[in-house]
């Protein structure tokens, strides 16, 4: 009877202290150290101010010092090595969560504008230290950046009818019911204008005296028009046709206007 009772309270504090130990080591209990990304995949887009992303890491046992890992660049797109710096992973005394930082230069970052790059980076196994989950890999863009914009507007056979409106977002006309086109055609005309904005918000709107939009037939010819706002190769707006969501627009000599709107914003 005392042996089942001694067996008993062996259980109790066993159960016990294995319930205060576990504050201590989270991860593995046995006392195996392996270090790990818990993120292994990002899609960055790099701004002008640069970026630092930091890798969140974590490993599986507790230490009284800090300790520190390496990791390397593998797989990295062409001539991309002063785009980006990358640092090493320091985990704390006492904690079992570390970063590894990379640094982005956006100044560095070539090719076009909507050019993607990627690498992977990958963890450094130390003596006694084995890694899991070691590979993160990084998609990187530069941000887009352009303040000079495009507008090309096709014409329907009634060309006459089509015009435009540049506002800011407090509704103060840049550009005040503009008509590009002289004279009709069966053939589409082609009417292109470059301008600079600055960065903010603003609204074009294209308009149709007739009503009916960038369609029309006339001498036995029927034309769809187009229009497109673009910078870079950002399309701010863009349209084809009838116009939907159109609204009244009504001015002297023309009470059946109707415009198409679109709100954009020049490098939000």
């Amino acid at each position: 009877m005392k042996n089942i009772f001694k067996y008993i309270l062996a259980i109790v504090l066993v159960s016990t202290f294995s319930s205060c130990e576990e504050d201590l080591i989270t991860f593995d209990n046995s006392g195996q150290t392996a270090v790990s990304f818990t993120q292994t995949s990002f899609n960055l887009s790099i701004p002008v101010e640069d970026l630092a992303l930091d890798i969140p890491t974590q490993i599986t046992t507790v230490s009284s010092v800090d300790r520190t890992f390496s990791a390397v660049i593998e797989n990295a797109t062409e001539n991309t090595d002063s785009e980006y710096s990358i640092g090493s992973v320091v985990i704390p005394a006492g904690s079992y969560t570390g970063v590894l930082t990379i640094n982005f230069d956006y100044s560095e970052i070539s090719g076009e504008d909507g050019d993607v790059k990627e690498f992977d980076v990958k963890l450094v196994a130390t003596d006694g230290v084995s890694t899991y989950f070691d590979v993160a890999s990084i998609i990187y863009f530069r941000e887009i950046v352009c303040n000079d914009l495009t507008l090309e507007i096709v014409s329907d056979v009634w060309a006459t009818e089509t015009y435009w409106t540049l506002k800011q977002a407090d509704g103060t006309a840049l550009v005040e019911r503009f008509f590009p086109y002289t004279g009709n055609s069966i053939t589409p005309q082609t009417y292109t204008i470059d301008f600079p904005l600055v960065d903010g918000d603003y609204s074009l709107e294209i308009g149709d005296v007739y009503g009916d939009g960038m369609v029309g037939t006339g001498g036995g010819v029927t034309l769809t028009g187009t229009y497109a706002l673009t910078c870079s190769i950002l399309v701010h707006a863009s349209g084809n046709g009838a116009f939907s969501n159109a609204v009244a627009d009504p001015f002297p000599g023309a009470a059946n206007a109707e415009v198409e709107v679109t709100d954009f914003t020049v490098n939000p």
